[in-house]
């Protein structure tokens, strides 16, 4: 069945593609903004205690799986999003 696409339905479908990752890509930008903006908010309000170690470990620990797994993501959409590209333009459309 995928022999029998045209190049034009092809193109619209990895269209459609590089649409859902570049959501997936900018919802993961701005959750990583949102919460720095969040751990910022909490250390200018004083909900957490900069002088405290255990707070500030917890915070950290936390910060960085977010950080890590949001970046992770972050690059693997990028993948995603370039493999995209390279497939349309071996396209003869």
């Amino acid at each position: 069945m995928p022999g029998l696409l045209s190049e034009g339905v092809k193109k619209n479908l990895l269209d459609l593609q590089y649409a859902k990752y570049l959501q997936y890509y900018t919802t993961a930008v701005i959750i990583l903004f949102t919460y720095g903006i969040g751990v910022a908010i909490a250390f200018i309000t004083k909900q957490i205690d900069f002088y405290s170690i255990g707070q500030m470990l917890l915070v950290f620990l936390i910060s960085m799986a977010v950080v890590s797994v949001v970046v992770m993501l972050m690059l693997d959409f990028k993948g995603h999003l370039s493999n995209i590209t390279a497939e349309i333009k071996k396209l003869d459309v």
